[in-house]
């Protein structure tokens, strides 16, 4: 039991001391030039909080809530050379405002409202049981793979030379999940997840668009997931925090002249609160599970009204999968 919770809290710690140390590292400054007009200030200043606006979307599409969908467990049981392989797509909504925004206004319009999916493929691996006389604990490795199909969407477009196989974007990511689990006992993990997105453009300067920006999101997930097995249907539910990080360059025009003007770098860190409630259904070796939570909103002292949209206000997200074990 001591080696299972000192290996676990050892894998937390370095998925969870990385982006904490970025953190607390300044930001590098990501303000808008003073001698801009007052348009191309707003064009600026629209940039630099879209794009701060949009990274907490991204980070939870790829992360999901629970990071095993379907199940409070250890899915391949902690048993080493028992595995579990599951296939999943999270889903938000997401608001793109319009990148043709010529600082007329006080408000950015909306360009368009989306609905983006994150398909991805998991394989959690056995790693160590142990029984006790509570119940059983079991530690299993996850590797995580994010799947990204060619013109899956019009608004994110990875970069070149990306990560690609098969005709995917791939984004590779990996955890680590402790739980317990007992014939007296709720189902109980905790779980540690290292995410993240390639990285994307949105917009194009040069081809009508007065902004863009180039940005890739990352998140350490930490979940505390419960659940309850009666016979073949399963529930969990539970919640834990994304401590977020990633780098954006924002490109602009002066709306006046159209010149382009100096591209600003900026980094990106936070942390969100999320909830999620899972529902499966047990076929055998097969699960199939549906996901459906809440990231909590958080005030990122933005400047720009952005319509339709409150920039503070949380998320709701979705998802679908099925899983065997072998």
């Amino acid at each position: 039991m001591r080696a299972t919770r000192s290996l676990f809290f050892t894998l937390v710690a370095l998925l969870v001391t990385s982006p904490l140390r970025a953190q607390t590292t300044p930001d590098t400054v990501a303000a808008c030039p003073t001698t801009l007009s007052v348009k191309a200030g707003k064009v600026c200043a629209a940039a630099l909080d879209g794009v701060t606006m949009l990274h907490p979307l991204a980070a939870l599409l790829v992360s999901g809530g629970n990071p095993v969908l379907g199940t409070a467990t250890a899915a391949a049981g902690g048993r080493f050379g028992h595995f579990y392989f599951s296939l999943r797509a999270n889903s938000v909504q997401a608001i793109i405002p319009d990148l043709s925004y010529n600082g007329t206004a006080d408000t950015v319009p909306l360009r368009r409202r989306v609905r983006l999916y994150a398909p991805r493929a998991d394989l959690s691996a056995g790693l160590l049981q142990k029984k006790l006389p509570m119940g059983t604990v079991a530690a299993d490795f996850i590797l995580s793979a994010l799947l990204i199909p060619a013109d899956a969407s019009e608004s994110f477009t990875p970069v070149a030379g990306s990560r690609t196989l098969a005709g995917y974007t791939v984004q590779l990511d990996w955890g680590v999940r402790l739980a317990m689990a007992g014939p007296k006992l709720p189902l109980v993990s905790l779980t540690a997840m290292k995410r993240g997105t390639p990285t994307v453009t949105v917009g194009n300067v040069t081809e009508g668009d007065l902004a863009a920006y180039i940005f890739d999101a990352s998140a350490i997930n930490v979940r505390l997931m419960m659940g309850k097995r009666f016979r073949w249907i399963e529930f969990a539910g539970g919640g834990g925090a994304d401590l977020l990080g990633g780098k954006a360059v924002v490109f602009y025009r002066d709306p006046a002249n159209g010149a382009l003007q100096s591209a600003i770098e900026k980094k990106l860190s936070g942390m969100r609160l999320t909830a999620a409630a899972n529902l499966a259904l047990l076929i055998g070796r097969v699960r199939i599970g549906a996901e459906g939570g809440y990231q909590a909103g958080k005030s990122d002292s933005l400047t720009t009204i952005f319509a339709q949209n409150n920039t503070s206000a949380g998320k709701f997200y979705g998802g679908l999968g099925v899983g065997v074990n072998f």
